[in-house]
This record gives structure tokens, C-alpha cells and sequence, in this order.
């Protein structure tokens, strides 16, 4: 079983709710992410409150046409945060967006935030075990094809 923490990203990006859209938008470029978890302050550290998207700041804000440069994420930002254990499974991330209706998962270890899993994370992970299970048949069915036949297995 592949486990979440194999293919989501390790370095969860984080902005303070009160950063301006713009910021939000730099942060998303110069670190090439399309999500930032959304953090206020709590008990003399941070404590991530909602995640920031691209697409928020596209329709909830240009769409609407909020001045991104005054706009905060706080403003955009959906509240709460999905989270899931870097050591779950591929199907557990699955089952947790489809109930909440997310793409992305905050990824967690001791109750802090160490990562985001995507759906392009996923289907990205599913994918290359696809093209590896093509390349195991292919292979076969030119053993097959050339008539070869296999060396004896030694232990």
C-alpha cells in the first residue's frame, strides 16, 4: 500500500490570514503551489484555520472584483481544514475528499500540519503505477511474440 506521505508534498506552505490576496498569489508562484494552508496565531505558535486556492482567489475574489492588494485570505479562504495521517493509504485520502467534498488534504503527523496532498498528488502516484504495470505486460507480450523462453530461476 502506498502511503500518503510518499506523494504529497512535504513543506506545507503557510500564509497568516491577514496576508492580502496579492501576497497569497506571490507566495503561490515563487513556491509553485496552487494552495496555502491559512494560519492565526494560538498558544505561542501558529494553528492552521482554512486553506487558500488559486481558483478561491480567481472566483471568489477577481470574479468579484475584490481589489486583490486589500482583500485578505481570511476574506477567500475556506474555513477548516481536512486533514489526514501521512501514514494513511491512498484509498483513505480518496474517501476523505469525496465525504468533505475537497482536493486537497492537509497531511498530519502528532497533530501538526507537515504537508498537502493534492488529487493531481494521486492521480499523478496512480499513474505511474499504471505505466509500470503496461511496461510488465508489454514485456510479457514480447516474450511471448519472439518465442523466448525464460532462464531457470536460481535461489
Amino acid at each position: 500500500m502506498m502511503r500518503i506521505e510518499e506523494i504529497c508534498s512535504l513543506s506545507a506552505v503557510h500564509i497568516p490570514r491577514t496576508c492580502t490576496l496579492r501576497d497569497a498569489a506571490v507566495q503561490m508562484r515563487d513556491r509553485h503551489v496552487g494552495a496555502l494552508v491559512v494560519t492565526e496565531p494560538f498558544g505561542g505558535g501558529q494553528r492552521a484555520m482554512g486553506i487558500v486556492t488559486d481558483r478561491d482567489i480567481v472566483l471568489q475574489s477577481t470574479a468579484a472584483g475584490t481589489v486583490p492588494a486589500e482583500a485578505t485570505v481570511a476574506d477567500v479562504m475556506t474555513r477548516g481544514v481536512v486533514a489526514i495521517g501521512k501514514d494513511a493509504g491512498i484509498d483513505d485520502a480518496l474517501q476523505t475528499m469525496l465525504a468533505h467534498g475537497v482536493r486537497r488534504l492537509a497531511v498530519t503527523h502528532a497533530e501538526a500540519v507537515v504537508g498537502v496532498l493534492s488529487l493531481d498528488d494521486i492521480v499523478d502516484a496512480l499513474g505511474a503505477q499504471w505505466n509500470m504495470l503496461a511496461s510488465v505486460l508489454h514485456n510479457e507480450r514480447e516474450h511471448e511474440r519472439s518465442g523466448s523462453v525464460q532462464t531457470p530461476l536460481h535461489l
